[in-house]
């Protein structure tokens, strides 16, 4: 899996200032032993939807959100994707933390821009399936952002079962584990206008890691 430099710049905090070489030479070192040690996994199923203007109903679960329900405007079906980096990924982290805090930072970052990149090639995936002829895929949209209560992160991960498939769980705060792991809701929609700019339809507008 690549990533390119500017994607963990971003998450680092440089806003369209470059990096000197010795903050490359960690990235790209730290890069290449995260890849080895990591075993990215993924599952996802798709539902028929239900959408009105303040809610989404899919399978025997309503959310309420205005925010998922405008970024699904239009889709017919839905899919649930979990995706997960591993927990090797957080050992080497908690390993980093423990040797070089600068290195634990980066390391971070690094395992951000994976995951995320691993969930760009999923719905490169999604794209080609059957279900997808004539439509277009909504960006990905995760429990916690806007409205889309961080509870419904619970009943993904039980309509996907992905504790006992891929090893995903929740802590009693909500929080994933493996940390570095994604939780979204993608449609299948006639709107071919949807596949805005991730940053661009993001409703946290003070969000640090904003492109634009």
């Amino acid at each position: 899996m690549e990533i390119r430099e500017e994607e963990v710049l971003c998450y680092l905090g440089y806003r369209g200032i470059s990096a000197d070489e010795r903050i490359s030479a960690i990235i790209r070192e730290l890069s290449q032993k995260i890849h080895e040690a990591i075993n990215p996994q993924s599952i996802y199923g798709i539902w028929g939807c239900n959408i009105n203007p303040h809610a989404i109903t899919l399978g025997n679960m309503t959310i309420q959100s205005k925010y998922l329900a405008h970024r699904m405007e239009g889709s017919c079906l839905a899919v649930l994707l979990a995706a997960t980096l591993g927990p090797d990924a957080d050992t080497l982290i908690r390993r980093y933390s423990t040797l070089d805090i600068e290195k634990a930072v980066i390391a971070q970052a690094i395992c951000t821009a994976m995951i995320e990149t691993y969930c760009d090639q999923i719905e490169s995936k999604l794209a080609q399936r059957p279900e997808a002829e004539g439509l277009f895929l909504t960006t990905r949209f995760s429990p916690g952002y806007g409205d889309f209560d961080i509870i419904h992160q619970k009943d993904i991960l039980r309509m996907l079962d992905a504790g006992k498939r891929i090893g995903l769980t929740l802590t009693d705060g909500y929080m994933l584990a493996p940390s570095k792991s994604v939780i979204a809701v993608i449609g299948f929609t006639e709107n071919k206008n949807c596949d805005e700019e991730k940053c661009t339809s993001c409703p946290d507008k003070g969000c640090e890691f904003r492109k634009i």
